[in-house]
């Protein structure tokens, strides 16, 4: 018998609990109000500009450098079309981004250029689709920490554009007196705004502070979603997750968006396709690629007849090659079940009609996976981790490390030597000491379950296991240490969840990094790099109660440190 099919079905529709988003988005100045008037979800009425859908919610401009959105629901169906009609003077998308009419997409063509080798080099407009949301860093006069800033910022960025091509674009953009030149800055696939080209700039004009630096998410029509002054790493961290939390609220792909584009959309069409004709639309896919892999299906192709109720009153599977036999039938009934239509529409009237279903599986891609359940909400529950147990530091005696070349066949790992200071050639037995191998190898990693204050012996020396508390997930290694150059240190900690679930590791370090959860190696990788706020996403399997973590860092010279942070799979 064929297991359960639920696993398949994307999560049910619900309406967006605001939350994050709120009824008044964000403002950094005072309101203008515009000429059209707007009730809220709580029935009072305000002012704003229409300026388009995104997602669940309706997007207004209320001032140069403010905003409002409000649930699509709030609008009662005649408000849908008054909205629908405000906002179509705007121009839709480009395909390409030299021909963007989005106010904030338009004023950057011919002023910003690509980074590529810390160089700043042109950039082609043509080649490009218009995006659809900025995320504008905007530099005044520097305050000495901007750079490091932007470093943390980075990951985001990556992340961000491997999750959405083509949809979110990151724009450095300084004044003259940020005296912020590209090769200075981090190696990130963001934009960067010449100075001297900024001049006249309207984002420039509304958003650039006199010192420091402003971050905005903003539509490509320049209206800010979210943002603020970013002066340190609890800054970085609020705006990182806000701008992240928002890019996927406002996805029409989030089921949770489904209800009130459903309710946009069933008042808007008849009036869109008042002398014209058009298909059922698919509000939300209802199928999950991940578990279709993992049962062989490679496409999906399927022909739906929709009544004008947006019922599925027919399904026909394709058989083929890249759907398994035994999945034709319950992946139709599924389809039937739970596939959220809005029906065809044939001047101005809704009527049956016919939906050709088409998915296509890429081969699984570990790493974007996992980014994209950072970014898209999937690991939506934080688990606080209050204090690490730190053992520090085993000095490595030779000055020079290495990286991973390759791992044969056999396991063995094949080292190439990389001089991190001034003396000769590596040393195999040392760094396989210092990084390959553990005082607790025999035992096993989760035979480690230290408290504080308890002593540890290794390679001769006797160590203390001590309490630290972390800086918004930074754990400091050196502190008021001094110089702590080519050292290995170890951290553990205890966390709980209620059930078992599947979790992320937001992690970053400085440098070389093991990570073991209730001993099963989860991360390793030695390479000389800073800590950076979730500069990487490393997927676990947490069981119900007490699961332990234990990571170790391995120093070059300088800083010394590592930044995690843990979040569970959330409904």
């Amino acid at each position: 018998m064929f297991p359960p099919f639920s696993s398949l079905i994307a999560p049910a529709w619900r309406p967006l609990r605001l939350g994050l988003l709120g009824l008044a988005a964000w403002s950094l100045g005072a309101v203008t109000p515009a000429a059209n008037e707007w009730k809220d979800l709580k029935g009072g009425t305000f002012k704003g500009e229409a300026m388009g859908t995104a997602g669940p919610v309706a997007l207004f401009r209320t001032g140069g450098t403010s905003s409002k959105f409000i649930p699509l629901r709030a609008l009662s169906p005649d408000d849908c079309v008054r909205y629908y009609q405000a906002a179509a003077r705007r121009s839709p998308r480009a395909a390409a981004w030299s021909q963007a009419k989005g106010e904030a997409t338009a004023d950057l063509v011919g002023r910003v250029r690509r980074l590529e080798d810390r160089e700043a080099r042109p950039l082609e407009f043509d080649t490009l689709p218009e995006p659809e949301f900025i995320v504008g860093l905007f530099i005044g006069r520097r305050e000495g920490n901007v750079s490091h800033l932007l470093d943390n910022l980075g990951p985001f960025v990556t992340r961000v554009q491997r999750v959405y091509p083509g949809e979110v674009v990151t724009v450095v953009m300084p004044t003259r007196q940020a005296n912020l030149e590209a090769r200075w800055l981090p190696a990130r696939p963001w934009l960067f705004g010449d100075p001297g080209k900024l001049g006249g700039s309207r984002l420039m004009d509304r958003f650039a502070p006199a010192e420091g630096m402003v971050a905005v998410l903003m539509t490509r029509e320049g209206l800010p979603l979210f943002g603020s002054a970013v002066n340190d790493i609890v800054d970085v961290t609020k705006f990182v997750d806000g701008a992240s939390d928002f890019l996927w609220e406002l996805n029409p792909a989030n089921p949770r968006a489904a209800r009130d584009r459903a309710h946009y959309l069933r008042a808007v069409r008849p009036v869109e396709f008042a002398e014209k004709s058009t298909g059922p639309l698919l509000v939300i896919d209802p199928l999950r690629p991940e578990p279709l892999r993992a049962r062989g299906v490679t496409g999906i192709s399927a022909t739906l007849a929709v009544g004008p109720e947006g019922e599925v009153t027919a399904v026909d599977v394709a058989e083929g090659p890249g759907l398994p036999t035994p999945l034709v039938r319950p992946l139709a009934e599924a389809l039937r079940r739970n596939a959220f239509f809005l029906p065809a529409v044939e001047r101005g009237t809704p009527v049956a009609g016919t939906y050709v279903y088409e998915l296509k599986i890429p081969p699984p891609d570990s790493q974007l996976a996992a980014d994209t359940a950072w970014a898209k909400g999937e690991a939506r529950i934080d688990v606080p981790i209050k204090s690490w147990l730190v053992l520090k530091s085993v000095k490595v005696p030779e000055q020079v490390f290495s990286t991973i070349d390759r791992i044969g066949e056999d396991g063995t790992v094949m080292l190439s030597a990389v001089t991190a200071g001034s003396a000769g050639k590596v040393s195999t037995a040392s760094q396989k000491n210092a990084f390959n191998s553990d005082w607790f190898t025999a035992a096993g990693a989760d035979s480690v379950r230290p408290v504080a204050g308890e002593k540890q012996d290794i390679d001769g020396e006797t160590l203390t296991w001590k309490r630290i508390t972390p800086y918004y997930g930074l754990v400091d290694f050196i502190g008021n240490s001094g110089n702590l150059d080519y050292r290995i240190g170890y951290a553990w900690t205890e966390v709980e969840v209620p059930a078992d679930t599947d979790g992320w590791l937001g992690i970053g370090s400085d440098d070389g990094l093991k990570v073991w959860v209730n001993g099963e190696l989860v991360d390793d990788k030695w390479q000389a790099r800073t800590s950076r706020l979730d500069d990487e996403v490393v997927p676990v399997r947490l069981k119900k109660g007490a699961n332990r973590i234990l990571i170790k860092i391995q120093n070059v010279k300088g800083l010394w440190s590592f930044t995690c942070r843990l979040r569970v799979r959330g409904n």
